[in-house]
Parts: structure tokens; C-alpha cells; sequence
């Protein structure tokens, strides 16, 4: 998000701005800047432009030319064609008074608030400084609010997902008043995910009591490398022996599943300390991992000792590769854990990762909290502060889209889920530039599917972003 920020702002008033969310604070300063700001509210109106991309050297200026590392990365091709409409908050909560459709439904929670800064981290969150009683009331009111309308107490929800900044920051009371509220407001379905990303020292006995209590059958832990080399430089909390011993104390006390993630590619890492990681995740017995390549993201703490020289980051994405390949062949070499989606491995039988299954074939996210975005059928909807917050009317070529990108994060493309989507036109585009990937061997094919190969799970985001401008580029003419 800082990218875009700085994109929309230029280097001056972003050097402006960054000092004031230093000394005040990100969500305090971004919701009132929000307000007054005509160009941070223009940016709103269009998809966020990612970053964390690298050259391959000596290659021609090509859709492969650059990894794309996130699903954000390929997102958006759309807005160069076709303009969305601003939509108030009076029309979304007339929305809110009718019935959901029949699709997966997920409500994303925001917690901005870490107490310790990872390095590499930039996304909307900021270091605590006081009690989160205000914070937690929020949330809490925000439950009662959205509960009383028809869309949220007419039918139940299938996943529950609390993100930040670290969800588990909270004070023991504070969480059992936010999660109470949520099982007081809010029905799941009987097979519902309900998942809290956390770090391992948040989390005491008391926390974990809360936890079971509410029916939390979920953790996602920011592990990010069992090496000790890997984790003084993400900036995190014990060694990896002690890791250790948490993650197994926690799988005894947890109710529920347990999940990691993994980034690899930091500076001189090796492929031992790579399939180190991977060793111990079989190891240890756990649901899943994310795995993504490190990004510097404008404004973390890592961008600033690159800027200054203080780390170096190689450019090298046959390194990058290397890696990659590493981690997957010794998660996946036993047949025990399989790819789930492009960055996420996990144990067969286990993590059905119910979240991303519902955000990326279609589903609906009810966005709760400062620094939340998600969608309700095609209204974008983003939770800039507690005063503010942004809808968005998506044009239809925008909602498939948008469904098209998601289908493409899963190592398995199923071509009649495909065509449900797509008019004819649209479907040839499609075919036509899939089959183009079937001739660079990044996909293989039957009657019924699409399968990435190695290649393509390594390169699906570029694949995802070049096939989503060849489409719009066969259906439309730039418009803005």
C-alpha cells in the first residue's frame, strides 16, 4: 500500500507524510489525510499497483521479464480500460438490508497494532503505544452494528479471518470481549474456519483458553525462518530452538490447526537453511505453510538500511529460483503435503484454507476494522479509518475479472469453472493465451483441466497479470 501512496503523492509529499505517521501513527494519520487529500482519494479509486518486483538480467522487456511475487501484483489490469463508480455508504448499507447471494461468504477483521516491528513489514499496522480498550470497543460495536442487518443474520458465514498487524496483541480480556461479540453477533457454518494470525510470544495460556473457548480452529503463525541468521534479520523473537518448543507446546494446547509462514530469499541465504525450514514443518507436524519470496516494501524498516546501504539485497532471480524449487521438492518429496495455491503448501487431509478458497473463487468479505478491504458482491469496500471508509461500484468486466485472478492461484485450473465465468468471447482470449503457456510448458492440459508445472507455480502471478491484459486487451480500448 505504501507503494501506491508514494506513487500518488510523489517523493516530497511522501517524505511528508512518512513523518507523520512516525510520530503519530498510521491509522490516525492516514483516515484524516484520507479526508482533505485529493490525490490519496483519487488512488482509492483505483486497484492498488504493487511492488517487490525484480529484472532478470540480460532478458528482452517481456511479461516475464519481472517476477511478480503477489496476487496484488497482477491485479487491476482493468482499471487502464474501464472506470469503477464511487459508491456511498448509504447504498451499501441499503445492500447490507437485503439477502447475501449464494456464495462463499468470509468476514475479514483488521487489527493495526504490533508490539514489535518486522523488518520487511509495511502493511497498515503501527507499534502500540497505550491500551487497545478503545480498539477493542471499536470492534466490538462494529459486530453489533453490522449484525442487526439482513445480509450478515440471514445466513451463516463460512470463515472468519482476524489479520493485522498481530491479532493476538490484545490484552486476555480484551480478546475474549472481541471474540465474544463475534459468537454473539455473528452465525458460522458447521464446517466454518475461523482463523487468528499471530506471533508466538503474543500468545500466553490464558490467550489460548480464550482461543478453544470461542471456537478459533485456526492459527497462522509469522514464523518466517527456523535459521538464526534468518531470524535476527527479520527482526523476530527467539532462537530457533526455542521456536521450536512453542510450536509443539501450542499444537498441545491449541483445539485447532496449526499453520506457518515461511519467507525465503533474505540475504545470503542457502539452500541448506531453505530446506532446513521446509525439514522442520514436516517435522513438526504442521497444517500448512505460506512460502513467498521477500519483498522490500517502500517504507519498512528494510527499505530504509537498503536505501542507507546498511543491507544489500542481490538482484538474482536464479537464486531466487533455486530456492524456491529447494523448499517445495523437500515439503512435497514424501507426497504428505502438496501445493495448495501458488505460495501456500500444506498437509494433505489437514488445512483446507478455507479463506483463500472463498476470496479467490468469488466469494464475498465483510471488511471489519481500520486498515480492512474486502468486497460485497461487486462493491469494493475499504476501511481507511474509523471515521472512513471507501466503496466502490466494480463494472461486471471487473467482478469476472477479478474471479479470473483468483482462479488463477490455484495449481489446478478447472476449465469448466473457467467457462462459468467467461461469455464465449471472452473464453477464446482465454484458451488462446492458456494454450500459449501449454506450447512454454508452464501449464499442461487434459479435457477437463489446466496443470501448472513448476514453472508455472513459480511464474503463475506474470502468467496471471499477462493473461488478464491479453483478454482486455481483446475486449476493450482504453477508455481513462
Amino acid at each position: 500500500m505504501m507503494e501506491a501512496i508514494k506513487n500518488a503523492l510523489g517523493e516530497e509529499d511522501f517524505a511528508k507524510l512518512s513523518k507523520k505517521i512516525e510520530k503519530k501513527g498510521m491509522t490516525m494519520v492516514l483516515g484524516k489525510e484520507l479526508l482533505t487529500n485529493k490525490k490519496l482519494r483519487k488512488m482509492m479509486m483505483t486497484s492498488h499497483k504493487g511492488g517487490g518486483e525484480k529484472r532478470l538480467e540480460g532478458k528482452e522487456n517481456n511479461e516475464f521479464e519481472i517476477r511478480l511475487k503477489s496476487h496484488h501484483n497482477s491485479s487491476g489490469v482493468l482499471d487502464e480500460y474501464l472506470e469503477s463508480r464511487k459508491f456511498t455508504e448509504e447504498e451499501f448499507l441499503r445492500k447490507m438490508d437485503g439477502p447475501p447471494k449464494n456464495v462463499p461468504r468470509v468476514i475479514y477483521v483488521h487489527t493495526p497494532y504490533c508490539d514489535k516491528i518486522c523488518s520487511f513489514c509495511n502493511l497498515n499496522r503501527e507499534q502500540i503505544n497505550g491500551s487497545l480498550d478503545e480498539y477493542a470497543d471499536f470492534l466490538v460495536a462494529e459486530f453489533e452494528k453490522y449484525g442487526k442487518y439482513r445480509y450478515v443474520n440471514s445466513k451463516p458465514f463460512n470463515v472468519i479471518f482476524f489479520g493485522g498487524g498481530t491479532p493476538t496483541v490484545y490484552k486476555t480480556y480484551q480478546m475474549e470481549k472481541i471474540l465474544k461479540s463475534v459468537r454473539e453477533n455473528i452465525d458460522l457454518a458447521e464446517d466454518y474456519e475461523f482463523t487468528l494470525e499471530t506471533t508466538l510470544h503474543n500468545l500466553n495460556d490464558e490467550k489460548l483458553e480464550v482461543l478453544n473457548k470461542y471456537g478459533v480452529n485456526r492459527l497462522s503463525v509469522g514464523i518466517q525462518s527456523f535459521s538464526e541468521k534468518g531470524r535476527e534479520f527479520y527482526n523476530r523473537t527467539y532462537g530457533k530452538t526455542e521456536v521450536m518448543r512453542r510450536l509443539r507446546k501450542l499444537k498441545e494446547k491449541f483445539k485447532g490447526e496449526v499453520c506457518i509462514d515461511i519467507i525465503y530469499n533474505y540475504p545470503n541465504q542457502s539452500v541448506e537453511e531453505v530446506v532446513e525450514d521446509a525439514r522442520i514443518i514436516k517435522e513438526l507436524d504442521l497444517g500448512s505453510s505460506s512460502f513467498y519470496s521477500l519483498m522490500v516494501h517502500q517504507g519498512s524498516d528494510l527499505s530504509k538500511d537498503v536505501d542507507a546501504g546498511r543491507v544489500k539485497m542481490l538482484e538474482n532471480l536464479r537464486r531466487e529460483r533455486l530456492l524456491h524449487d529447494a523448499f517445495v521438492e523437500e515439503l512435497t518429496n514424501t507426497g504428505e503435503y502438496y501445493p495448495l495455491e501458488l505460495t501456500k503448501i500444506a498437509k494433505k487431509g489437514r488445512d483446507e484454507y478455507q479463506y483463500i478458497k472463498a476470496r479467490n473463487n468469488g466469494g464475498d468479505t465483510l471488511p471489519i476494522g481500520v486498515g480492512a478491504g474486502g468486497k460485497i458482491d461487486n462493491i469494493g469496500i475499504f476501511r481507511m479509518s474509523k471515521e472512513l471508509s471507501f466503496f466502490i461500484e466494480k463494472t461486471v468486466h471487473h467482478t469476472t475479472f477479478d474471479k479470473l485472478s483468483g482462479l488463477m492461484q490455484f495449481p489446478i485450473v478447472e476449465k469448466q469453472g473457467i467457462k462459468n465465468i467467461l461469455n464465449d468471447s471472452e473464453y477464446t482470449l482465454f484458451a488462446e493465451k492458456m494454450g500459449e503457456y501449454v506450447g512454454k510448458e508452464l501449464l499442461t492440459e487434459d479435457k477437463d483441466n489446466y496443470y501448472l508445472t513448476s514453472d508455472g507455480i513459480f511464474w503463475g502471478n506474470n502468467m496471471s497479470k499477462a493473461l488478464l491484459r491479453h483478454m482486455a486487451d481483446g475486449l476493450f480500448k482504453k477508455q481513462i
